[in-house]
């Protein structure tokens, strides 16, 4: 598994699709990734994390906690949608080490 580093930069879903999307600049390029996800998922995960994400009729502030946010992202297990993310500054060692040992490979 391959993981990542990046910046939150914006997220939008759909509830009735139950697709979103999330936009990641890349740490390493400083290219922006638009990043496949299952809507709900991600916006319970963005939520829990950062808080403010979440505002009336269960919709998205595009300029909620998440916006800005260094992440260390992955896709899934098919490298087709987001497999998830863990905030840097909740990252564990074992984590930092993946993604150091990615970048060497």
């Amino acid at each position: 598994m391959e993981i990542r580093k990046g910046i939150i930069k914006n997220f939008s879903g759909s509830w009735l699709s139950g697709l979103g999307s999330i936009l990641i600049e890349d740490s390493e390029t400083g290219e922006c990734e638009v990043v496949p996800c299952e809507n709900a998922s991600t916006v319970r995960a963005l939520e829990g994390c950062f808080g403010d994400v979440v505002i009336d009729a269960h919709c998205v502030d595009s300029q909620g906690g998440h916006v800005d946010q260094e992440v260390y992202w992955s896709y899934d297990d098919i490298g087709l949608v987001l497999g998830g993310f863990t905030p840097i500054v909740e990252a564990s060692l074992e984590l930092e080490r993946m993604y150091e040992n990615n970048l060497s490979n």
